[in-house]
């Protein structure tokens, strides 16, 4: 946790979000399971002057089926599964958040990065203006009639990603009339990216005080050689520098997403914890979720071991496979020598 981070305490904030948690083996998705649930809705950086987490008692489950804290800042590790009084608490994820610190100028922030960083940055953007032959935009829409306007146009887009694919897109995590209470709050504001008037990819993000958090996002698979996920985020990065209304761009939790790397400057642990009542549904569920994770551990030790024997087996039978080259290698003549 860096000094850069430090805000002074405040109160916790609490909101009521669907919570869509998806059950995922390797490659295959078994489905997954909504929760309507009460999530903690303080800006990041304010969590760092609490360094325990928040307390959780049985009365923030009533009109819930969970509680959610995504994205915890931790300083040491936490055991999978407690068992406060009366609850279940289940930390599901455990990895790194991704921060933006909006100072100064875009043009500083770029100048941050490494320069193999920039050179593929300006590589992407190049290549995307040269694809729709003008400059890059992306069009934000703020307020209740934007977002819904908004959702009308990232709705089909997000069917066709891959979270789409898996039952994890927008329509399932983010209903709509969820964005456009946020939105009319003034804490909710959706951004499209375009290829002429076409509607390419988008991004959600919330707003919690002056930190603005990444949420759902994706891109049309068709338009993906042209990289439309990193342009939009990098027309984002440039639109919010440009205000000065944030403190912080808040990517999220993602190691698996390379893309996050390039454009982050603080990374800080993090852990997200589910609360549920201590019954039997949600204790199967835990358990049969730590049974997965534990499992494909499991396989992907088996394939590593099989694919290291694979490679000793290879080793002898390509030597006899090969006698040419271990001909030329005992027929080689020593290099002349004189005493």
């Amino acid at each position: 946790m860096t000094e850069e981070l430090t805000s002074p305490a405040v109160p916790l904030e609490w909101i009521e979000k669907t919570h869509f948690f998806p059950i995922i083996f390797g490659r295959f998705q078994f489905g997954g399971v909504s929760w309507r649930t009460r999530q903690l809705w303080t800006a990041f950086p304010a969590f760092l002057n609490h360094p325990q987490l928040p307390s959780v008692s049985r009365h923030h489950l009533e009109g819930v089926e969970a509680v959610c804290i995504a994205g915890f800042p931790v300083s040491k590790s936490s055991p999978t599964l407690q068992f406060p009084p009366g609850m279940i608490q289940f930390m599901s994820w455990s990895d790194t958040r991704f921060l933006i610190p909006i100072t100064d100028t875009f043009k500083a922030y770029l100048q941050s990065r490494s320069r193999n960083t920039r050179t593929k940055l300006n590589q992407k953007i190049r290549r995307w203006r040269d694809f729709v032959r003008k400059e890059p935009t992306i069009k934000e829409f703020r307020g209740a009639p934007q977002m819904g306007e908004f959702y009308s146009i990232a709705g089909p887009i997000s069917q066709k990603t891959w979270q789409g694919k898996l039952g994890a897109g927008l329509e399932t995590v983010d209903r709509p009339e969820e964005l456009v209470r946020l939105a009319a709050a003034g804490q909710a504001r959706g951004y499209i990216l375009y290829c002429g008037g076409q509607p390419v990819a988008f991004q959600l993000c919330y707003v919690q005080g002056t930190t603005m958090v990444t949420s759902q996002t994706g891109y049309d698979p068709a338009y993906a050689e042209y990289s439309p996920g990193t342009v939009q985020l990098y027309l984002l990065l440039e639109k919010v520098f440009a205000e000065g209304e944030m403190e912080y761009l808040d990517l999220m939790e993602g190691t698996p997403f390379p893309y996050k790397s390039s454009f982050v400057t603080q990374r800080v642990p993090s852990m997200r914890f589910l609360y549920f009542r201590r019954r039997p549904g949600p204790f199967c569920f835990v358990l049969f979720f730590i049974f997965l994770k534990e499992l494909q551990k499991f396989a992907q030790l088996v394939k590593k071991v099989i694919l290291r024997s694979l490679e000793v087996v290879k080793r002898p039978f390509f030597a006899k496979s090969n006698p040419r080259r271990l001909s030329a290698t005992n027929d080689r003549k020593p290099s002349a020598h004189t005493e």
